[in-house]
């Protein structure tokens, strides 16, 4: 496991206050798993481990999705709903069908976890928002850091744990997705509007989070937006 030294060193390297394209923007080719031409939200099953945010958080969410699609509409797919804004802890299985993904659901293992980590159940994780900022060119999202030290080993703990059930091959990166955007990439002209629309955000977002491990739930997924609690983990 990172340090919460290299935790930060790693996440500065890439969530930066100003966001910069380079010319037209080609998005990432497996956003059309999730995606389709017409930019409407395809079929995508998968289960997870997300943190359930507080009303509150959402709207300002909410507020910070208007601005992006007021300023650069072309640039996006279509909207996420509010009630799917959540942090995610920890990925587990996804596919374009069902049939190909629904034997490897793992709810059972994840509710036997929890089990085991009931001293974990009233932890309080608080966080900073950093930037919002290009996530491997599939989307927009907000980065988030815990604020010290005690709360990056907290926030661990529940990410390690759940690790033992679903191994992933890359690092964790706290983050909320805000847009998905469009297939079909966007042209240079809108590339500056959408950089401008973030940079003021960026200016100004200051955002701090409380997540609770009795927030955490196990769900499964049918599109980017439509989510649905199977488990209540703590």
């Amino acid at each position: 496991m990172e340090t919460y030294r290299q935790f930060l060193d790693r996440i500065n390297a890439f969530q930066k206050k100003e966001l910069r394209f380079c010319g037209k923007f080609a998005c990432n080719p497996s956003l059309a798993l999730k995606v389709n031409d017409d930019n409407t939200f395809k079929a995508f099953y998968g289960d997870t481990v997300v943190f359930a945010l507080d009303k509150a958080t959402k709207r300002r969410l909410t507020e910070y999705v208007d601005l992006l699609y007021r300023a650069a509409p072309q640039c996006f797919c279509e909207r996420l709903v509010e009630d799917t804004f959540h942090m995610t802890l920890h990925d587990l299985n996804s596919a374009p069908s069902l049939r190909d993904v629904e034997s490897l659901f793992v709810g059972q293992k994840i509710k036997e976890k929890a089990e085991d980590m009931r001293e974990c159940g009233d932890a309080v994780i608080k966080m900073k928002s950093t930037y919002v900022f290009n996530m491997v060119n599939t989307s927009l999202v907000l980065g988030l850091r815990p604020i010290g030290e005690g709360d990056y080993i907290k926030l661990m703990k529940l990410y390690s744990a759940f690790d033992e059930v679903k191994k992933l091959n890359y690092p964790f990166t706290p983050h909320i997705t805000l847009a998905y955007y469009g297939v079909g990439g966007f042209d240079e002209q809108a590339a500056r509007k959408l950089e401008e629309a973030v940079n003021r955000i960026n200016d100004r977002i200051d955002l701090t989070i409380e997540l609770r491990a009795g927030d955490l739930y196990y769900q499964t997924f049918e599109s980017m937006n439509d989510y649905r609690d199977e488990l209540k983990l703590f």
